[in-house]
């Protein structure tokens, strides 16, 4: 049987122009902790180089990798063969958050360019142990707690990646009500998220405890719990007065108030849904005496959906936030949210414009 001669060249073609790919080592991806040594990214392909570039997370621009050449970015080294070998990559010195992200290597064999990729997934962060703090207001001098009283403690978890998620218990029962929404803020990769719990004192509540739970993937069995007891206080006592700490006298202007978004609201590229709750917080920081909030739509004062201030003092003054929870109308698309801090040092205020989606 005789064989066309066309299908015999076609053939030779097909077999001789099999495309050039880039290989990468590792594939795809590599999984890394923050911190991690000397970590390796390879390039390789079947011909010579002419040139390599290549696009690190991180780095400020693309750069050439070459045996030749030192790295333009800190901490960054040249790892393989030379280009001639079909060969380049990179060596990080220590992984940081900033390289979390595809790593690219374009290469040029012959005049034609070729790209490969590895992602880099940095591991998740442990935050740190939850912990409860009470508002300034709260006495609770002894662990004890006044019977009646209404008690406003906040729950905070920190410096976790992604943040964590956290629920209260009251000796073990989920607890749904009278607690405020999730906020978070985060900076470098690392997010801290907190929530605010009150709770009118009840006889019953005495030697129960109230639980604070951070779920994070990176915890040992996914979670970290702080508890906070609680003792009623005793009407009638022999004991002394605790000696109070000389509080800071003179006046302190606070820092310009801060808007925060809460974490439960959804958003579309920054707009919010006509019909849900816009739930935000207004924080004042390190002044003396503590501001006081007013908020503002447009020009319209907001008397309704606003939280009970939470104070806490420290040595630099006391820091103070407020939420307000606001059910958008479609009337309120390009009106601007306003919190006025108040202060005898000077009022400043902070803005968010608002703009919505059916």
């Amino acid at each position: 049987m005789r064989i066309p001669v066309f299908l015999v060249l076609l053939s030779a073609f097909l077999g001789g122009s099999q495309a050039l790919q880039v290989k990468t080592d590792p594939e795809e991806e590599v999984v890394v902790v923050e911190g991690q040594k000397n970590v390796n990214l390879l390039c390789l392909i079947d011909e010579p180089m002419d040139f390599c570039i290549v696009k690190l997370p991180g780095a400020p621009a693309p750069f050439a990798a070459s045996d030749k050449l030192p790295a333009p970015v800190e901490g960054i080294t040249y790892y393989g063969l030379p280009w001639s070998s079909g060969s380049c990559g990179i060596t990080i010195d220590t992984i940081k958050p900033i390289h979390d992200g595809p790593f690219e290597c374009t290469v040029s064999v012959k005049g034609q360019t070729y790209k490969g990729q590895i992602k880099i997934a940095l591991s998740a962060v442990a935050p740190e142990p939850p912990v409860i703090e009470l508002a300034s207001n709260v006495d609770s001098r002894n662990g004890e707690f006044e019977f009646g009283k209404k008690v406003t403690m906040k729950c905070v978890s920190r410096n976790g990646w992604p943040g964590a998620k956290l629920s209260w218990y009251l000796d073990g029962v989920k607890l749904t009500e009278d607690v405020g929404a999730e906020f978070s803020e985060t900076s470098n990769r690392r997010t801290t998220v907190q929530q605010i719990y009150r709770r009118a004192i009840a006889v019953e509540d005495n030697r129960k405890k109230v639980t604070c739970r951070a779920e994070h993937t990176a915890y040992p069995g996914g979670f970290m719990e702080t508890s906070l007891p609680i003792k009623l206080k005793k009407v009638y006592t022999n004991e002394k007065p605790e000696v109070q700490k000389e509080e800071l006298k003179e006046s302190v202007k606070p820092k310009p108030p801060q808007l925060t978004v809460s974490s439960v609201v959804a958003q579309r590229n920054g707009a919010f849904k006509v019909g849900s709750n816009l739930v935000v917080q207004c924080v004042s920081k390190d002044g003396n005496p503590p501001a006081g909030f007013l908020w503002f739509l447009n020009d319209q004062l907001i008397y309704e959906g606003l939280s009970a201030p939470f104070t806490s003092k420290s040595s630099r003054g006391s820091t103070v936030q407020q939420t307000l929870t606001l059910p958008l109308k479609q009337t309120d698309d390009g009106k601007v949210l306003i919190c006025k801090a108040r202060h005898p040092e000077g009022s400043e205020e902070t803005r968010l414009k608002i703009s919505t989606y059916n």
